[in-house]
Order: structure tokens, then sequence, then C-alpha cells
């Protein structure tokens, strides 16, 4: 029941291609999500929201205002908000036409 069974080993240029695959694939999903995060920053800009930092975008939808037919972003994120010191959290959303809305809950933090 004892058989040799030989294994063959990886060449190293496998491993090499790998590695290359998954440094690209990390850089692409920093790039991703520091630009959802530049794009939310300047719609909260466009709400007002001049003093912004830690800006973190947990989902990027798409939507559509039945009544007139227009599309649009939902951003859901959290946000510090430096001029009054509060982190912020929620929804905000811009369309197409450059329409911005918020539905934002800010907390003092201590």
């Amino acid at each position: 029941m004892a058989e040799n069974v030989e294994v063959r080993k990886i060449p190293t240029k496998s491993f090499i291609y790998i590695a290359v695959i998954m440094l690209l694939g990390i850089l692409v999903m920093l790039l991703v999500e520091s630009g959802k995060a530049t794009k939310a920053t300047k719609v909260l800009n466009q709400l007002g929201y001049t003093n912004v930092k830690d800006v973190k975008v947990f989902k990027k939808s798409t939507f559509l205002k039945e009544e007139t037919n227009i599309k649009g972003y939902q951003y859901s994120l959290k946000f510090i908000d430096l001029a009054t010191n509060k982190q912020c959290q929620g929804f905000i959303v811009r369309d197409f036409k450059g329409v911005v809305g918020q539905d934002l809950d800010c907390k003092s933090i201590k």
C-alpha cells in the first residue's frame, strides 16, 4: 500500500506571476477605495462640509428617482467634521444633474 508518488515542484516563474497579480489586485483595490472617498468628499463640499477627514465609504450604489426618471449615486459613509468636532455617518446622494442631498446623523466626539 505504500506507493512512492513523485511530486512535481511549482516553478519559480509561477510564484513570481502569482505575486505580481496579487500586488496589482491590491493596488487596484486601493485606487478604487480612494476614488470613492474623493468623490464623496466632493459631494460633502457641495453640502457645506468643507473641513472633513477620515472619509470612509462603505457602499456606493446607483438609484433612480421614479417621478423624474433621473439616475444618480448614493454613498453610505462615515467621516469626521473638523469644523464642528463631530463624527457623522449616513447617506449622501448626488444625481446626474448635480443635485445633492443628505441624511446624516452627527454625534459629538468626546
